[in-house]
């Protein structure tokens, strides 16, 4: 009775060391969007714009986390400012890589559904039906069709009988095919949302 006690102590602990060592180490894979600076760049200046300051998503205690001149920098000798003033400069590559990681991480495999759908497009705006920038949370949100403490900031409707550049950015950068004209014309565009949005 002892020896059977033992014997299944023992096939137990075994059981247990099997079982804590049997994850694997291995990466996510995420399929999105390059993240170069040409494809990711412009969006990032306008991500930056609209929501990288330091009161909304360009600080630390944010799940999507924005970095830019606007706000939150890597280097920590450098101050929000955009090259007005001492230790200020334009947004580096690095940070906009930092926001690129930021952005695809949030929902790696939502953004690989979005991606998969989006990237055979063969139009760059509007998107075909396969292109579903609304499964992700922080498209949504721009678009005021989830609550969002900053509110509306994009129309997917359109402003002054076009397309709205920030959205026209946005679905671009999903399909791979980021137009850049757009991304730059969003960037004059007040940070501010549109009046009457649903807020959190």
């Amino acid at each position: 009775m002892t020896g059977r006690i033992l014997v299944l102590l023992g096939l137990s602990f075994l059981c247990a060391i099997a079982a804590c060592s049997s994850v694997a180490e291995t990466q996510i894979g995420i399929d999105a969007p390059p993240g170069s600076e040409k494809v990711f760049g412009p969006l990032g200046d306008m991500l930056e714009h609209r929501c990288g300051t330091l009161d909304c998503h360009g600080q630390t205690g944010r799940n999507l986390r924005i970095w830019g001149c606007d706000g939150m920098r890597l280097d920590p000798k450098m101050t929000p400012g955009c090259g007005i003033g001492p230790q200020t400069g334009r947004t580096t590559p690095e940070e906009h890589y930092a926001t690129y990681r930021s952005l695809v991480g949030l929902e790696p495999t939502v953004m690989t559904t979005v991606y998969e759908g989006c990237k055979s497009s063969t139009e760059a705006y509007p998107p075909p039906e396969a292109c579903d920038p609304d499964l992700l949370t922080f498209v949504r949100k721009a678009r005021g069709l989830e609550a969002h403490k900053g509110g509306q900031l994009i129309s997917p409707d359109g402003v002054d009988g076009g397309p709205d550049p920030q959205d026209v950015c946005i679905v671009t950068w999903l399909e791979g095919q980021t137009d850049g004209l757009s991304c730059a014309n969003a960037l004059s565009i007040p940070n501010f949302p549109i009046p009457d949005a649903a807020t959190e």
